[in-house]
């Protein structure tokens, strides 16, 4: 029994891929007895809102207000902070994003996702991991939801990600658990709830992409029963049922045409290639209507690389709940 207060700590795991490496986390020990929220974020650590939304966190709440605890871990992929290594680990040169449920006896990547689910949060009524903007990227106010075919669950995964303000909330299939994924993914396997949030821009700290996830995480501790008050929401987000991931067609120096969270038709150009010399050699079109996620700023892209995340709505429609 953890005695009310804040506590830091450095954690540590029994896997040998971890060995070696702890973590700088904390835990906010409310007076009265509750559930447990673990909030983490840093897992790609040029995401730099997000990170300083999980710090702000640390102090925007007093034991004194909460129900129940909150445990915050603020940098997940420590090997990364050297060199600022964008997506992946440079141990494994693997993206922990798409490691979860992982392994214990995995790589880094597949070993800390497997720590973060059977360790830390395994006993968490929600896991908020808390992403967006890369070094180059943009990307707008969403959240990602792991369906599973259950209409309790997935109702209620759906009201953890209205807490946050997004533009768009995007349920994944079922299908999605049949291969390694996010760490909502990895959660729902476990029949788990957890909370997986986007917003930032090319690594910087801006206030309208921290205010997003910190106050996020303050609706869904206020909806839990934790805390007595949060923040409104403000807009009402589209629900998505697919989410692409386009593709460049040709190495090019790439034109873009539009912006995260803008709505698009099928068909609409979404960025220009050209070569060296300026001439147009390529084209990147929607392949359906739907709603900007993310678009890479770089103009340099080679074929087949991402370059725009698409979400798009079975039905259109916006959740009021």
């Amino acid at each position: 029994m953890i005695t009310p207060g804040v506590h830091r700590s450095q954690l540590t795991f029994p896997y040998s891929a971890l060995e070696g490496w702890s973590w700088p986390a904390l835990e906010i020990v409310g007076q009265k007895p509750g559930p447990r929220l673990a909030v983490m974020a840093g897992m790609h650590v040029n995401e730099t809102s997000s990170i300083e939304a999980a710090i702000r966190l640390q102090k925007a709440v007093t034991p004194e207000a909460l129900a129940g605890r909150i445990s915050i871990i603020p940098i997940l992929n420590l090997p990364a902070i050297p060199e600022r290594s964008q997506y992946v680990c440079p141990l494994d040169n693997k993206n922990i994003n798409f490691s979860f449920p992982g392994r214990r006896d995995g790589t880094f990547a597949e070993a800390v996702a497997h720590a973060v689910l059977n360790d830390w949060a395994a006993d968490a009524d929600v896991l908020v991991d808390l992403h967006g903007g890369d070094l180059c990227e943009r990307v707008a106010h969403f959240m990602v939801v792991q369906c599973i075919g259950d209409p309790d669950f997935d109702s209620t995964a759906l009201a953890h990600a209205c807490c946050f303000d997004a533009e768009l909330i995007v349920r994944l299939s079922p299908a999605h658990m049949k291969a390694a994924g996010r760490s909502c993914t990895g959660r729902a396997l476990r029949g788990q709830h957890a909370a997986f949030a986007e917003a930032g821009r090319i690594g910087l700290i801006e206030e309208r992409n921290v205010a997003f996830h910190l106050e996020g995480v303050i609706r869904l501790a206020h909806q839990l029963g934790m805390i007595a008050a949060a923040p409104p929401r403000r807009r009402a987000p589209v629900i998505a049922d697919d989410y692409l991931w386009v593709r460049a067609p040709a190495d090019a120096f790439y034109r873009y045409r539009v912006e995260a969270g803008q709505k698009v038709g099928k068909g609409m150009v979404l960025a220009i290639g050209e070569n060296t010399h300026g001439d147009e050699i390529a084209a990147v079109l929607a392949p359906a209507d739907g709603h900007i996620l993310w678009t890479i700023t770089h103009a340099l892209v080679q074929k087949d690389s991402f370059i725009v995340g698409l979400a798009v709505p079975s039905r259109e429609r916006r959740q009021d709940q």
